[in-house]
């Protein structure tokens, strides 16, 4: 269940991410619209005071300039996240294009030169634009601007008025260079930052969700996925199967050869269970030497085939049980409980499970009990279950099971 989620929770970040950035750019966009407004607005203004004579056109050219990119402050929210960028593009070189339109003259062009040169600086410093693509469009950026001056006549400035014209185009495309560069470095060491956070909490939610020995979920993962359990939709089968798993005499394995080998030995066995389960079950460290294996969308048959495939394949491994002479390999006893999916109760569930568990180890270990039919609201016993009341409970601060060898 948890690799099954595991592909869901990427896709949803990625979407969440996605999402992210096109809200930015639309954001963006919305305020690089109405930085453009008031640019043409005040341009309106300042020419129409400068050319009376042409005061008309160069209003109805200019308000009208202003009154688009206002309007698509309003239509921003509700664009694309691919024509963002073109958008904001057509926002910068819309003055450029009033300027051809309303041909102005070249002591003109030096007067709103100043509003118009601080485009370069906003569209590199609003948009995380690489090197190379920032360093095309103030060049691309300049030259049109350069253009545009040739074609209006640059004979009629003096050498002040070419000064001033030109250091505003150099200085605008230096500053929104620079500015570009240094928030583009912000912003990859942001992403970097973001990247290592998410890395760290991934590792705090494996590690708060993984046994660390075997690295089989653990019990807290467990109640998450019952949980998770619970809620979803039953498929064509409609049961869910429980295998409780123990290991033989491991105490004694433990007591005889020693922890270290006890732990290696645990590990062995978790990876045999991983090989041999579907990949659409879950293996949970239960408790010391006791799994739980949950299976969506299985039948009782299927069930015990796979308990009979753990238990020879744990015997196969061939780990020796203690130092005496004929003491046998390690093997599992298991037991095998089916219920109905998004049940709410799945205590009832494990406690079947458990109770056939019981029953195998004492009827002689090595061996699969199982629970006959779907267990009910509850718990099914085993006949001769005489478990202690505290069987089956894990040791919080240990993570030993209390279940007599």
């Amino acid at each position: 269940m948890t690799d099954q989620r595991a592909p869901a929770a990427r896709d949803s970040r990625q979407r969440r991410d996605r999402a992210t950035r096109a809200h930015e750019l639309r954001r963006t966009l919305r305020i690089g619209s109405l930085l453009v407004a008031g640019i043409l607005l005040v341009t309106a203004v300042v020419l129409s005071a400068r050319f009376p004579d042409r005061a008309g056109p160069l209003l109805v050219v200019w308000t009208s300039g202003s009154a688009l990119c206002f309007g698509l402050y309003l239509l921003a929210p509700r664009t694309t996240q691919r024509s963002v960028v073109p958008l904001t593009v057509v926002l910068a070189t819309a003055p450029v294009a009033g300027l051809l339109v309303s041909s102005p003259e070249p002591g003109a062009l030096l007067v709103v030169s100043s509003g118009l040169t601080m485009l370069p600086v906003a569209v590199p410093l609003f948009l995380a634009w690489t090197t190379q693509m920032r360093t095309a469009w103030l060049v691309l950026y300049s030259l049109a601007l350069g253009g545009l001056i040739l074609a209006t006549g640059l004979e009629h400035l003096d050498a002040v008025q070419r000064v001033d014209l030109a250091s505003n185009v150099v200085i605008g495309s230096a500053i929104g260079w620079v500015g570009g560069e240094l928030l583009e470095r912000l912003r990859a060491r942001t992403l970097d930052q973001e990247i290592e956070l998410r890395r760290l909490n991934h590792e705090l939610r494996v590690g708060a969700t993984t046994d660390a020995l075997t690295g089989l979920a653990n019990r807290r993962q467990l109640e998450a996925d019952l949980l998770w359990l619970s809620t979803a939709r039953p498929g064509p089968v409609g049961t869910c199967a429980f295998l409780m798993l123990d290991l033989d005499r491991f105490k004694r394995l433990n007591d005889d050869l020693g922890h270290a080998v006890g732990d290696e030995a645990l590990r062995e066995v978790a990876a045999e269970l991983r090989r041999v389960v579907r990949g659409s079950d879950t293996i949970y460290r239960y408790g010391g030497e006791e799994f739980l294996v949950i299976m969506p969308e299985s039948t009782m048959e299927a069930a015990t085939a796979a308990a009979e495939r753990i238990r020879a394949a744990i015997a196969a491994l061939q780990i020796l049980a203690s130092r005496e002479l004929g003491s046998g390999v390690l093997t599992i006893s298991c037991g095998v409980a089916l219920s109905l999916v998004a049940r709410e109760h799945w205590g009832t569930v494990i406690a079947a499970a458990d109770s056939a568990l019981y029953q195998a180890k004492t009827s002689g270990r090595n061996r699969t009990c199982v629970v006959p039919g779907p267990v009910g609201d509850t718990a099914a016993v085993m006949p001769e279950d005489r478990r202690r009341s505290g069987s089956g409970v894990m040791d919080g601060n240990r993570g030993v099971n209390r279940r007599t060898d």
